[in-house]
């Protein structure tokens, strides 16, 4: 009956290696927008093998018990890690119509050519109703040019706002920040030139966020959060970058200065 019982649970480790294994392929492949979750499925499909093997040699090797005990004990806090994160982001995924701000920052995502990508698009949706319900303040477009486009996040941003009737001279470009710790301290330090201070709202996608408020919180600010929904037949590109996003937070909890 142990001799089974091993054997079910190592070919139940293999099964699902090749479950993980094939997702995972499909994710890098076909449905390449979800590629960090491909990638790890494809980690999860590796782990899963190593368990198997441990599982199989722990019959006949004391120290594979051992390892296979230990291997499990850090998946299981690892799972635990990545829940506690992703509650997190989850926590900061919404709007707050009812704190006042002094202005409004909108954070940069990927430009195609001179047209905003799709998260790009759906944080200025975001930005143009909030700012139609706040007219008095400012509001900071922060992002750089990155490989692949031809103006600035910034500027396409500052355009697609102005073409919609907001005034220009009530935006304000930041063109130089790289990732969200430059948007947050670059867009900080131009509202401050200009005698700007109290609760900044801060739009961007509801998964950034939490990372955004991290900055936020750093710099002795004040946050404002402002989400961003993804349309709804956009789910499992939502999904990979809530997934995506626990992984980043940990990065940034344990590497702060990287």
């Amino acid at each position: 009956m142990r001799q089974i019982s091993f054997c079910r649970k190592e070919w139940i480790y293999y099964a699902l290696a090749l479950l993980c294994l094939a997702a995972g392929a499909l994710a890098l492949t076909v449905y390449t927008a979800v590629r960090f979750t491909g990638l790890l499925l494809c980690a999860a499909a590796g782990a899963l093998t190593v368990l198997g093997l441990l599982s199989r040699l722990s019959k006949t090797h004391p120290w594979a018990r051992w390892a296979r005990r230990i291997a499990l004990g850090l998946l299981a806090a690892g799972f635990a890690l990545f829940a506690a994160l992703e509650v997190r982001v989850l926590s900061w995924a919404r709007t707050d119509a009812g704190t006042p701000a002094s202005a409004i920052v909108v954070l940069g995502a990927g430009v195609n050519g001179t047209a905003p990508s799709l998260s790009l698009e759906t944080r200025l949706d975001a930005a143009l109703a909030y700012a139609l319900d706040h007219p008095e303040v400012p509001i900071v477009v922060s992002g750089s040019q990155g490989p692949g486009e031809e103006i600035s996040e910034a500027a396409c941003m500052y355009g697609w706002l102005a073409a919609r009737g907001v005034p220009p001279e009530r935006i304000l470009l930041e063109d130089r920040a790289r990732d969200t710790e430059e948007n947050i301290r670059y867009s900080l330090a131009l509202l401050e030139e200009r005698g700007i201070g109290g609760s900044v709202a801060v739009v961007t996608s509801g998964y950034h966020l939490c990372r955004a408020a991290l900055h936020m919180d750093r710099m002795g600010g004040s946050m404002v959060p402002v989400a961003a929904p993804m349309p709804a037949q956009y789910l499992p590109l939502s999904v990979n970058y809530y997934i995506r996003e626990a992984f980043a937070m940990a990065a940034e909890l344990l590497l702060p200065n990287q």
